[in-house]
């Protein structure tokens, strides 16, 4: 996996260059950043994220992954049952409670204990891509179980 080079103009450009390098045929319009987040490298070190919004409707089961094992839409609601990433869970909540999907009621956001299951590495990672689609569905990846970060946890597309 790759990064951000000097030949890329913008964090976006490095994304979709990432994108086109490991989620081949996954192809999304209107890419908006919306959250500048912090985690914690496995180093201790504080490693900025910018998380990218974007909307996308198609049948993940037809996308190939070179990385990562399973891709699968998920509603807020049923974010308790997976083993995130330390605040996603939290920033899926506050993104689906200041973008309701059309004709869907806001559903109330509920905050995740802040500390990380037990064995959980954090990501050293520069940018997250949220995929929404028309029914309120967020686009989650699990990594391979021997993953070096996060193994057999649900993310975020995610760019080095």
């Amino acid at each position: 996996m790759g990064g951000h080079t000097r030949q890329d103009v913008s964090l976006e450009a490095t994304l979709r260059w990432e994108l086109t390098e490991e989620v081949p045929g996954l192809k999304v319009k209107g890419l908006t950043q919306y959250a500048l987040e912090e985690a914690t490298s496995v180093d201790g070190l504080a490693v900025p994220i910018q998380v990218f919004e974007g909307p996308w409707n198609g049948d993940p089961d037809t996308v190939v992954l070179q990385e990562g094992v399973l891709l699968r839409w998920f509603t807020p609601d049923t974010l308790e049952r997976l083993h995130l990433s330390p605040g996603l869970g939290d920033l899926i909540r506050r993104h689906a409670a200041e973008h309701p999907p059309a004709n869907i009621p806001p559903a109330t956001a509920r905050l995740l204990r802040s500390e990380a299951p037990e064995g959980t590495e954090l990501h050293i990672v520069g940018v997250h891509l949220y995929l929404e689609d028309d029914h309120g569905r967020i686009l989650l990846g699990l990594r391979h179980p021997d993953s070096a970060y996060a193994g057999n946890t649900w993310h975020f597309l995610a760019v080095p």
